[in-house]
């Protein structure tokens, strides 16, 4: 494909298609239904007609639906727009072409780039000992895609393409700036920020701060964004909040403020958290706001298949088995199948201790007996022996750290 061609026309080139395809088939994070679906509108005329309409500046997406959703393991909700199943598609594949602009981002930020892994952060944090002889300003952002500004958003996508992809900027301004959605059933008006939940909201989000990310690591001896996620190392405490001053600053230009209960400054050697994982000079384990999440999501589901249980009547062995497999496809998934990494995959690049590990396990096995019992918390529940969930292909992490790591796989 011309790299000439603009985003409208490598959509509509049939390699650049079915590569967007492969790629979905790659990823353990869609269905089979949800890809059967993807594959006959991406291959269909009607999808070719939606990207000429584009084209001749037809703008024809529906008005977003707006709701709040509860986040798990937590009281906080957050703000999510949805729009018909055959646009969202539409814009996913807009967005997979939008990756070819990923050069433009400074090499410090890792948020969903093809071809650069988050777990390069890590890497090179423990490559140079960074926690044990820099300090750290850690922080995230407070409601980044609800913050963004649509029109300083716009004025910085004219920059970037109005001069190679006048189309590209009009339907992108004409998306930002509508300010305009349905929420609880009513049509409303104002800021719909990255329009979080839009396969486009990664874009923009990478975007609005690719100015600050450049200028930020020019100031620092290491930097590193994830989305939200920020973590800047230093040779003094008197730079680090130097920088944390002038960062406040450029984001308030922004509209963006720090989340300031998630930040801090911290010497070398202190313990701090990171994208899940807790860190502490060269020891990495998972974090206890991590182990919060899964936990919670075990227990939803072992409720869940308690309550069906009853329901329909079904034996202690389905449901056991069940609740393995539940546990199963989550920390291992599919990964050996996929161009994606799954939880083991991933983690196990980066810790270097299993103490969370062990808590994790104990969990599950405590899971997979609540459910086995017909979710009784009495000691009855132990009846439920470790044998017999072996034998129905439970496996635990722990093992899976020491033993189940492919030779080829190295960990960082």
């Amino acid at each position: 494909m011309n790299n000439t061609a603009t985003v409208f026309e490598k959509m509509l080139s049939p390699e650049v298609r079915d590569a967007f395809l492969l790629r979905k088939e790659g990823s353990y994070n869609i269905s089979p239904e949800e890809l059967a679906e993807l594959k006959e509108y991406i291959l269909s005329d009607k999808c070719k007609t939606d990207i000429k309409r584009l084209c001749n500046r037809d703008f024809f997406l529906s008005i977003p639906h707006r709701t709040l959703l509860k986040k798990k393991s937590s009281q906080k909700k957050r703000t999510i727009y949805r729009f018909l199943a055959e646009e969202k598609m539409l814009m996913k594949l807009m967005a997979f072409v939008l990756h070819d602009y990923d050069d433009i981002y400074e090499d410090s930020v890792y948020s969903f780039r093809i071809g650069k892994h988050v777990s390069r952060i890590f890497y090179d944090i423990r490559k140079n000992d960074l926690c044990n002889t820099k300090w750290v300003l850690k922080s995230d952002i407070k409601s980044y895609g609800d913050s963004l500004q649509p029109g300083i958003l716009a004025d910085m996508l004219d920059a970037l393409f109005k001069d190679t992809d006048p189309d590209l900027c009009w339907f992108l301004r004409t998306l930002l700036m509508r300010g305009r959605f349905y929420a609880d059933g009513r049509l409303m008006e104002g800021s719909t920020g990255a329009l979080s939940g839009c396969p486009l909201t990664t874009f923009f989000e990478n975007v609005y701060l690719k100015d600050v990310d450049m200028l930020i690591r020019k100031e620092c001896d290491y930097y590193c964004r994830y989305a939200d996620d920020i973590a800047i190392f230093s040779s003094s405490q008197e730079e680090a909040k130097g920088i944390y001053i002038k960062l406040k600053d450029l984001f308030s230009e922004r509209g963006l403020s720090f989340n300031e209960d998630k930040t801090d400054i911290l010497m070398p050697g202190e313990k701090f958290d990171l994208l899940g994982f807790s860190i502490e000079g060269r020891e990495y384990d998972i974090s206890k706001h991590s182990m919060k999440s899964i936990m919670w999501r075990m227990n939803h589901k072992a409720r869940k298949l308690v309550r069906c249980q009853k329901k329909y009547g079904l034996s202690r062995e389905e449901t056991m088995k069940k609740m393995i497999d539940r546990i199963d496809m989550y920390f291992f998934g599919r990964g050996l199948d996929t161009n994606e990494l799954n939880w083991v995959d991933w983690s196990f690049r980066i810790l270097t201790r299993c103490d969370s590990l062990r808590k994790l396990d104990n969990y599950c096995q405590e899971c997979i007996r609540y459910v086995g019992s017909g979710g009784k918390r009495t000691d009855s529940k132990y009846r439920v022996r470790y044998k017999t969930m072996q034998r129905m292909g439970y496996r635990t992490l722990v093992h899976a750290f020491y033993h189940g790591i492919d030779e080829n796989d190295k960990r960082i």
